[in-house]
């Protein structure tokens, strides 16, 4: 593969260093002012009525809310009500089928390390059915429910940021992926279960019906997760059938020229972070690896088709660059054209979104594995807070206070979800910028739209809302959005203005 090449091109269209010489176009969300909270209100004690005063909203009209102040809280949670607000439940994934919803506790700040299952049919009257622990000493904020089969799965990660329960002394963390038996989700049976490394990770996943695609550490000599890839056609005897990694990853490898340093020189994050399938591809966010699309029509031997590589010049920060690479819906059988790429960069600049043509992925001599197929930048998208200022001579991007975590953390994409309804309009979940509405009809030149920004639900020594993932239930189109403060869940509905066409293709 001539990933090099590839990743060069990339990164020279990338580079937002003088508007004169760019070669996209910059789409700038507006500015949307929060609703002041008094000093005197608990944000994290609101009623519905004052849940929908405290947000700011255009296109959405709010129609349930819960912060799942469960007993499964960690004593964390719990404790903050004594000194100053308790808590609620933060999450991280979110499904939704037939009124029942799944919700993968969050970490950070530690409240919640467990899978609730419950009853939405009734926005106003959430009702909780069940809880998953996360196994000791782990998190199990990654999760995916094939609904015919009323099959749950579960990642479950070593972290070590809060989980009250830990390992017995001498024991490592149960790390891996377990399957659950939901056909009654006030009772789920656990059936089966594939090891990732002990005390290794897991991170996203995706599954179809019968194997996960799952990014975790599947041996002891990574410290970064691959990807796993699962057969659970018999839930209660899952098994791995292959593995996949970017060279480099295991010890005794050396990893790419691309991928070894940041500009500043420090090392790195070269991991599978989300996994996206479609017609037998995997579009892989990797981290400081970027987008990578792996072929698995054969599912014991994937193979690499495409590449999309931008560390350096831009710097993947403490965490690593690529969240989601979330190709444009297509009708089943063809390959999209477009898609959507979210970063989640705590450094300097800030994540942003991008908006990538790969309709070179469908040539033959690409299919064959004649060569790789050349990725195109068409657009980016930010919200003004997004600097995008390069000094030519430090050759690197300035931030205003020199940027870093504590300054940007607020202001980073996330994850990209398309509406159902039409595959040009899609919603990004951005920390404290809420939820933002993309028009990509024209993805040279995407429109903001609406926006829905939650009370700012903002846990002790945080100032920020962590609005996290969204997820559009198939049946109702109704928003299920979740807040990885302590917030809970916001189920919305979507009033504006849905986009009649697919997105043009950016090739010629």
């Amino acid at each position: 593969m001539r990933r090099s090449a590839i990743a060069k091109l990339g990164c020279a269209a990338l580079a937002l260093a003088a508007p004169a010489a760019a070669a996209h176009a910059q789409v700038v969300a507006q500015q949307v002012e929060n609703v002041p909270i008094p000093a005197s209100v608990d944000v994290f004690n609101l009623g519905f009525d004052e849940i929908k005063r405290y947000s700011s909203v255009k296109d959405f009209e709010i129609l349930g809310h819960s912060y799942f102040k469960v007993s499964e809280r960690t004593p964390y949670a719990k404790a903050q009500g004594r000194s100053g607000p308790e808590l609620g439940s933060g999450f991280n994934t979110v499904r939704v089928y037939d009124g029942i919803a799944y919700l993968g506790g969050y970490n950070s700040p530690p409240t919640l390390f467990a899978v609730l299952i419950a009853d939405v049919r009734d926005p106003r009257n959430i009702k909780v059915l069940s809880a998953i622990p996360c196994h000791p000493g782990t998190r199990c904020g990654y999760l995916r429910v094939n609904r015919a089969k009323k099959i749950l799965v579960i990642g479950h990660d070593s972290d070590p940021r809060g989980n009250p329960n830990q390992p017995p002394a001498g024991e490592k963390a149960k790390v891996g992926w377990s399957f659950h038996d939901v056909s009654d989700p006030s009772r789920p049976k656990e059936l089966g279960f594939v090891a990732a490394t002990p005390d290794g990770k897991t991170h996203g996943l995706e599954i179809d019906d019968r194997t996960v695609y799952g990014c975790g550490t599947f041996s002891p000599d990574m410290t970064r997760e691959g990807l796993q890839i699962i057969d659970y056609s018999n839930p209660e005897a899952p098994k791995q059938v292959a593995t996949w990694h970017v060279p480099g990853q295991i010890k005794g490898e050396q990893f790419a020229p691309l991928n070894r340093n940041n500009p500043d020189g420090t090392p790195q994050i070269v991991q599978c972070h989300e996994v996206v399938l479609h017609n037998d591809r995997l579009y892989l966010a990797w981290r400081d690896a970027g987008m990578l699309v792996l072929d698995v029509k054969d599912r014991q031997n994937p193979k690499l088709i495409a590449t999309y590589d931008y560390v350096p010049p831009f710097h993947g920060g403490y965490l690593g660059a690529a969240h989601t690479s979330a190709p444009a819906p297509v009708p089943p059988g063809e390959h999209p054209d477009i898609v959507v790429h979210t970063d989640e960069i705590f450094d300097c600049p800030q994540g942003f979104g991008r908006i990538l043509d790969i309709s070179d992925i469908k040539n033959p001599e690409v299919v064959k594995g004649e060569r790789p197929a050349n990725v195109v930048l068409l657009s980016t998208f930010r919200v003004p807070h997004v600097q995008d200022v390069f000094d030519p001579g430090k050759k690197a991007f300035v931030c205003p206070g020199g940027g870093g975590r504590e300054r940007t953390i607020a202001n980073t994409t996330h994850l990209p979800w398309y509406d159902r309804r039409s595959p040009s309009l899609v919603y990004i979940t951005w920390y404290d910028e809420g939820v933002r509405v993309l028009d990509i009809s024209n993805p040279f030149a995407p429109k903001f739209m609406g926006y829905f920004l939650s009370p700012r639900f903002a846990a002790p020594r945080r100032e920020d809302r962590q609005t996290r993932e969204i997820f559009q239930d198939p049946d109702t189109d109704l928003l299920y959005v979740t807040d990885g403060n302590g917030g809970g869940l916001t189920v919305l509905r979507y009033t504006g203005p849905i986009p009649d066409r697919r997105p043009i293709p950016g090739a010629r």
